[in-house]
């Protein structure tokens, strides 16, 4: 049985851990609720970008074919962008995420065929693009290649402070360092639920991009079916006219869309974060709160058998005396 003098410390020491944890819950629910709303407002701009692709490829059968980030090759080298935090504390948020990415490794590396990810009989070496620490740390530390490390992805308010990274990719794609690129990140759903997603984003095909488009309004939750993209004038009609041609405008629409996705993939899995920790820290503040109130009860008990015995203690003198 511990003595007094201890549980009085662990119950002042699993006090202090609840105040810690409850502080950061509210800071991540604070977070999480900005970084949702970031992503949010991303959405119709990003399926207005998917629209005018689409408009762009309904105008000719051989304009988007014709584009090098549209046609696929052999794939001899893939790419996995893995996005994680690059703090923990955050549960299962870098579990999942890893995990996933490790069960597509393998099976490009085992599997022959693998369809709707890759075009291959041979085997394929895999590379990373890290986006967070957690992830960089922990593909290092196994020996996997690692073309590209992005470190403080979070909290992001403007594309253009993650351009650096579909630059990268695009750079990595045209040079033909690699055959594919493939992202892995979680998807924001709701405050409770957040899914992990593995999707094809190099070379770009018309089944990637109704994937995107998909994922982007979730079917489920406070924000299924919600916000829809921007009224432009004959998007959907299809009657768009472009200048100086669908080709032209296609070549500066793809990098740019490839831009939007990654930065989209980003916020989602920053507010997947927040939300993830903001969870964590609350079960960890509700465990640190039984727990105290199981040592205090621990504690009296002593206490009430500590005086227990001083009173039987005292009696047996008392008895022995009168004799």
């Amino acid at each position: 049985m511990a003595g007094s003098r201890a549980l009085k410390n662990r119950i002042r020491s699993t006090k202090n851990i609840r105040q810690i944890t409850r502080a950061m819950e509210a800071v991540s629910a604070v977070k999480m609720r900005k970084s949702q709303a970031v992503a949010i407002a991303t959405r119709p701009y990003a399926l207005t970008a998917f629209s005018i692709l689409r408009a762009i490829r309904a105008s000719s059968d051989q304009t988007l074919a014709a584009s090098p980030l549209v046609q696929k090759r052999p794939v001899k080298n893939s790419c996995l962008v893995v996005i994680t935090s690059d703090k923990g504390l955050a549960g299962s948020f870098n579990t999942n995420v890893i995990k996933q990415a490790e069960k597509l490794i393998s099976q490009l590396e085992h599997s022959d065929i693998l369809q709707n990810i890759r075009m291959s009989d041979t085997g394929v070496k895999v590379s990373i693009v890290a986006i967070g620490k957690k992830g960089r740390d922990y593909f290092a530390r196994r020996g996997r290649t690692i073309l590209g490390e992005f470190l403080g992805a979070g909290d992001f308010g403007a594309i253009d402070e993650t351009r650096k990274i579909s630059d990268f990719l695009l750079k990595l794609f045209g040079e033909k360092k690699t055959d594919e690129v493939t992202l892995v990140y979680t998807n924001f759903i709701s405050a409770l639920k957040q899914e992990v997603v593995v999707r094809s984003i190099l070379p770009f095909s018309e089944e990637s991009l109704q994937s995107i488009v998909d994922s982007i309004v979730p079917l489920e939750g406070r924000y299924a079916n919600i916000p829809r993209s921007m009224e432009l004038a004959g998007v959907k009609e299809g009657v768009l006219k472009f200048e100086p041609s669908p080709k032209d405008v296609l070549e500066r629409l793809l990098p740019k869309f490839l831009a939007v996705e990654v930065y989209h993939a980003i916020l989602e899995a920053n507010a997947s974060e927040h939300s993830s920790r903001m969870i964590a820290m609350k079960n960890a503040s509700d465990n640190a709160a039984e727990l105290a109130e199981a040592l205090n009860i621990q504690f009296n008990k002593n206490r009430q058998a500590a005086i227990t015995k001083e009173l039987s203690e005292i009696t047996a003198g008392r008895e022995a005396l009168s004799q």
